[in-house]
């Protein structure tokens, strides 16, 4: 690797020395009960709010540092109950094995 100015660099070149800067994500996978638990809750909010009718829900889950995080996305203000029924409607056997779940705490943005 040569030591060049950064006005010399291509666009190819600057993002190949970015990757290898960045930080590797975590290399642990997510176990795949966390998964099945995740894939489920993605189905629920999905017949709650199915496409085309007017709401764009999105369901992601990551990786952070080992742990299942779910993002949910694009809930309109006024169908938040909706999203809570869907929620706790589908309890599976894996997540009621995992005991009482503590309440998240809402943070406005």
């Amino acid at each position: 690797m040569a030591v060049k100015p950064f006005g010399a660099c291509s666009v190819g070149q600057m993002r190949r020395a970015l990757q290898r800067k960045r930080r590797p994500t975590s290399s642990k996978p997510l176990p795949p009960e966390k998964v099945e638990l995740a894939e489920q809750y993605s189905a629920a909010v999905a017949r709650r709010f199915p496409k085309g009718k007017g709401t764009l829900v999105q369901v992601k889950l990551r990786n952070q540092k080992g742990k299942a995080v779910l993002d949910i996305q694009g809930i309109p203000l006024e169908q938040v109950l909706q999203l809570v029924e869907a929620l706790t409607a589908e309890v599976s056997p894996a997540l009621e094995a995992q005991g009482p779940q503590l309440p998240l705490p809402v943070q406005p943005s």
